[in-house]
């Protein structure tokens, strides 16, 4: 199946011409599932929907594979199984959708939802007055393109659908061809799965040990509207793309204030597994903990050297041999300040499957790997807090 079916089935399912006993249902799971939306009634019932969506900023016309146009905003949907985007193509798809808002006096700002088989995001040619900011900036702008996975987000939403089938023969047959096909172009090798029962199990136990005690004494919060994304990363960790289950903290001075560099800009704290991934920066695909500069405006790390400098050289919030380390390996740290691998001198590399079957036979291991890790991360914390 090529892209074209591939969306054109996707068209079949959402369009009230196509399968009018369900689409509005479908819609509205779409909505929830996908683009991750919470769609009024009255949103949904005014939603039109467009498949092979003209544009035409370049000398022939272009057509955006989906858009959802309901009294709200306007959404493009670009879809891509293995090949890349052409020349400023996702930044037509933006212009196309500001377009529309400014006509019609949208207040929602323009976003271009990207689904993939492995969660790329495009390339730089194809974004690069919208989705990534200068030349020397790798950190993709998240505000404005929103990478999404055939497992991660199309096959939540089929197999939703599936729980509802149309009556109607050729509706449920375009249903069951879809899912059919994203199920096995989705699917992982055995030891993939146990390597990811494990990681979840990892990352449970890890996440227990940041209990109110543990946050308190080490001056951490927990964000009460961001949940922990281990599970969510760990389902497209053995997909090309980027992926990086982790475990994340705000921050804080010893007032409990969470600590900002102005309006838009928090410090955090990460352990994360990193699966080598659009790797740009260079860095190293293994468990570490860090500290980021986490900028709210792009929904990015800051990863430029000068940036990091500025904001953190010379002020009493991290070690100065973090910031000096940062500065001297650039961007390949990846905006990750302070980068320790996990554990030290025999770091955990959960990519590489033989090794970590090896390694955690059963819950015992991972439960002394935890204990070995906390060991080590309270010291780095104590560091930073205590001095």
């Amino acid at each position: 199946m090529n892209e074209r079916e591939l969306t054109g089935l996707m068209y079949k399912l959402l369009s009230p011409k196509e399968n009018p006993e369900r689409w509005r249902l479908y819609l509205e799971l779409f909505a929830k599932h996908v683009l991750r939306l919470d769609m009024t009634a009255a949103e949904l019932d005014s939603a039109e929907i467009y498949g092979e969506y003209p544009t035409r900023f370049t000398e022939r016309t272009r057509y955006i594979d989906l858009v959802i146009i309901t009294l709200k905003r306007f959404i493009p949907v670009e879809v891509k199984i293995e090949a890349g985007s052409g020349q400023s193509q996702c930044d037509d798809y933006l212009r196309e959708a500001q377009i529309h808002n400014r006509k019609y006096y949208f207040n929602e700002p323009p976003i271009l939802y990207y689904l993939t088989l492995h969660g790329y995001f495009p390339e730089r040619t194809s974004a690069p007055n919208t989705g990534y900011g200068d030349i020397n900036d790798l950190a993709i702008h998240q505000d404005k393109i929103i990478k999404l996975t055939f497992r991660t987000e199309l096959l939540p939403w089929l197999e939703e659908c599936l729980k509802h089938a149309p009556k109607n023969f050729s509706c449920r047959n375009n249903l069951s061809r879809l899912l059919s096909y994203v199920r096995k172009i989705t699917q992982r090798t055995k030891p993939q799965l146990q390597v990811e029962d494990i990681m979840r199990k990892f990352f449970t136990a890890l996440e227990k040990r940041f209990d109110k005690n543990f946050c308190r004494k080490y001056r951490l919060k927990f964000d009460a509207g961001y949940e922990q994304p281990y599970n969510y990363e760990i389902l497209k960790f053995f997909f090309k793309g980027h992926s990086a289950p982790n475990i994340g903290f705000l921050c804080t001075d010893a007032a409990g204030n969470v600590i900002k560099f102005g309006d838009d800009k928090e410090l955090w704290f990460f352990v994360e597994s990193y699966n080598g991934g659009e790797n740009d920066f260079k860095r190293s695909r293994t468990l570490s903990a860090s500290f980021v500069i986490y900028d709210s405006k792009i929904y990015n790390a800051i990863c430029k050297r000068a940036d990091i400098k500025r904001l953190l050289d010379g002020k009493n919030i991290l070690p100065q041999d973090f910031i000096k380390d940062y500065w001297q390996k650039g961007q390949k740290l990846a905006g990750m300040i302070g980068k320790t691998d996990l554990p030290q001198g025999n770091p955990i590399d959960f990519y590489d499957v033989d090794e970590t079957l090896a390694r955690f036979k059963n819950q015992a291991d991972i439960d002394s790997a935890v204990d070995n890790i906390m060991a080590e991360i309270e010291n780095l914390l104590r560091r930073v807090v205590y001095g």
